[in-house]
């Protein structure tokens, strides 16, 4: 049974004229604070829909049938805008700072990033309290945008950071493109150790798990200095077939992590019970650091290389299959 609300949200457009002559927006608000929240988050769908349906038209060349999902980016399509908003357990698994409770109930706490503090504004940091070196982020966002890394506190834009902060918190991100999920955590900004090896660039093992397997992974670093380099990698490290950025491939081939095995083993646990997630670790001086877990990685317009991994990686995806 479809929902009700889009046929009321029309109902209320078509007939804003014979009511009292009001506009549509202030007959919404005489309506319970309750069914305001509901028509908006279904006009919300409703846009982020078209929306998507024309950025994967525009970027895979195919228009998306949610009716029947085959291919991996109907799926995830299919699962953001009839599953993911609805489930309190992707809600907090998905949240940077609660996942931290999932992931020590999995028995992997030893592999948290140090967490310094948490904040409900950026006021309330107290400087003091924090190392010369830190990391903060938002638990409701993703990407640079949503990170802020401290190499020297003394230089910080301390003041620049918190009008910066302040505005992401108060951002849904991801509504847009259907991501609402993000929307219904309590925003919040962390503290954690800001993490190095050596000389080196840090690297982030992407591994892209099906029903609780690692079908593949990708090894990337760079990224924070615009020179983001990647490769693909199976769960023995032989490089896979799989492409989907431009980035270019390192110039002098990424090393096999000592701790795969363990890597793996550590993904396909936290991943079980769920058609698709991303888990992303981190391993510096052969210890295993959690990174996050992603639900929509590429917000579901993964561009594949070549575009028959699509259908490919959709066919490992039972939608109807979620016991997590």
């Amino acid at each position: 049974m479809k929902p009700f609300w889009p046929t009321l949200i029309m109902t209320l457009k078509n007939t804003t004229a014979s009511l009292l002559g009001l506009p549509y927006n202030a007959i919404l608000k005489l309506l319970p604070d309750a069914l305001q929240d509901k028509i908006r988050m279904a006009r919300a769908r409703r846009g982020a829909k078209r929306y998507m349906t024309r950025l994967i038209k525009k970027q895979l060349g195919y228009t998306i049938n949610l009716e029947n999902p085959k291919t991996y980016c109907e799926k995830i399509q299919w699962l953001k805008f009839n599953h993911i908003e609805h489930d309190e357990k992707i809600i907090a698994r998905a949240d940077k700072y609660k996942v931290r409770e999932f992931i020590t109930s999995k028995g992997f706490g030893e592999h948290l990033v140090k967490l310094y503090d948490v904040w409900d504004n950026a006021e309330d940091i107290d400087w003091d309290d924090l190392p010369e070196t830190f990391v903060l982020k938002t638990n409701n966002g993703s990407g640079k945008a949503y990170r802020w890394f401290c190499e020297d506190k003394s230089s910080f834009p301390k003041q620049e950071f918190i009008r910066d902060a302040n505005d992401k918190l108060t951002t849904r991100y991801g509504q847009y493109a259907g991501e609402f999920h993000y929307g219904k955590m309590p925003p919040k900004i962390i503290a954690e150790e800001y993490l190095v090896d050596g000389t080196e660039d840090i690297k982030d093992y992407k591994f892209y798990c099906f029903h609780g397997k690692v079908a593949f992974l990708s090894a990337e670093t760079g990224g924070l200095r615009g020179e983001r380099v990647a490769d693909y990698y199976d769960v023995n490290w032989n490089r896979s077939h799989v492409r989907f950025f431009d980035d270019p491939p390192p110039v002098i081939p990424f090393d096999k992590p000592q701790t795969l095995n363990d890597m793996v083993d550590m993904a396909e646990n936290l991943s079980k019970g769920y058609p698709h997630i991303r888990v992303d670790l981190y391993s510096i001086s052969n210890r295993i650091y959690f990174g996050e877990l992603t639900y929509t990685p590429e917000n579901g317009v993964t561009c594949w290389d070549p575009p028959s991994l699509d259908l490919e990686y959709g066919n490992l995806m039972d939608i109807n299959d979620i016991n997590h």
